[in-house]
């Protein structure tokens, strides 16, 4: 097998490895979610997913918003997809990771919330979803007590 045979077979293997990650990274942005084979995990999805947000209806669709508002200003954005952990029985973690294109290099924002089923209530847990929740369910603030 001579020169050309070997780039031939070389170029032909890059072309589809590029095919693969492409079609990978080309995923429609409704897939399904990370979530475990587990009914009390989709349960505790489906309690963010439909919690009332600040500003909109849904905390989901507040982070659509969020994205959509980026893409309107042209920020180059990628929105993950929605994960779940168990973090003991009937509490689960529940977060989004949306990342966009900053002036240097890629922020990647965390939206997490703490998930407890037994009460059905849904705690933020991460600096970023805070601007997502109602301003009644925020935690206090540290030595609250103390400000006059």
């Amino acid at each position: 097998m001579g020169t050309v045979g070997v780039r031939s077979i070389v170029g032909l293997g890059a072309l589809g490895l590029l095919v693969i990650a492409g079609f990978m990274f080309s995923r429609p942005a409704g897939h399904t979610p990370a979530v475990p084979d587990d009914a009390q995990a989709r349960e505790a999805l489906e309690l963010v997913r439909s919690h009332p947000a600040r500003n909109d209806p849904t905390l989901e669709q507040a982070i659509t918003r969020y994205v959509e508002e980026l893409k309107a200003r042209g920020v180059p954005v990628r929105k993950g997809e929605w994960q779940v952990g168990k973090e003991r029985p009937g509490v689960y973690a529940v977060r989004m990771l949306v990342r966009e294109k900053g002036s240097q290099e890629w922020i990647e924002r965390e939206f997490a919330w703490r998930v407890t089923l037994k009460d059905a209530t849904v705690r933020v847990i991460s600096l970023a979803a805070v601007h997502f929740m109602p301003f009644h369910e925020l935690p206090p603030l540290p030595h609250q007590d103390q400000i006059s």
